[in-house]
């Protein structure tokens, strides 16, 4: 079978970039196999901090086309929230205190007692749409909120 693929012109420019990125991966894939040899030290080489310095940039842009995509799949359904202070909010009471991150994964409200793991703390805190300001006082979600349509309730 045989399919031809008709884009509009959004599409086509959104697929040209993507087959950049991918040419762009699969040469740096090639040069990085010539420089490969059985028995090679594992030790990192030269130019290590120009290296590490792309790699950033490399992964920084990852999640901006992640975004990008969600945002052309999803039009007006991606809300972009500043994840700022959300692992020292408490997802049960709101309160926002940097000692109730005891550590990477325990998160202890000293206000309520609320124990959970910090990151699922912290995302239940993004999936509200909570942040907070440069005061440090906790804004609760507010706005309109694009989701997905939800049956109504009927009384009875």
């Amino acid at each position: 079978m045989r399919f031809r693929l008709a884009p509009t012109p959004a599409q086509e420019q959104a697929l040209l970039e993507h087959c950049a990125q991918a040419r762009y991966v699969w040469n740096l894939a090639v040069e990085q196999h010539q420089h490969w040899r059985p028995g090679r030290a594992s030790a990192p080489g030269t130019n290590v901090r120009a290296k590490a310095g792309l790699n950033r940039s490399i992964h920084a842009a990852g999640w901006g086309l992640l975004v990008n995509r969600l945002e052309q799949k999803a039009p007006g359904r991606v809300e972009k929230i500043n994840p700022a202070y959300t692992s020292q909010i408490c997802h049960a009471c709101g309160h926002c205190a940097a000692e109730s991150r005891e550590s990477q994964a325990v998160f202890r409200c000293r206000a309520c007692g609320h124990t959970d793991h910090a990151d699922v703390n912290a995302a239940k805190n993004i999936a509200a749409g909570r942040a907070v300001t440069a005061r440090g006082a906790l804004q609760p979600p507010g706005g309109a909120v694009n989701r997905e349509p939800q049956p109504a309730l009927t009384s009875g």
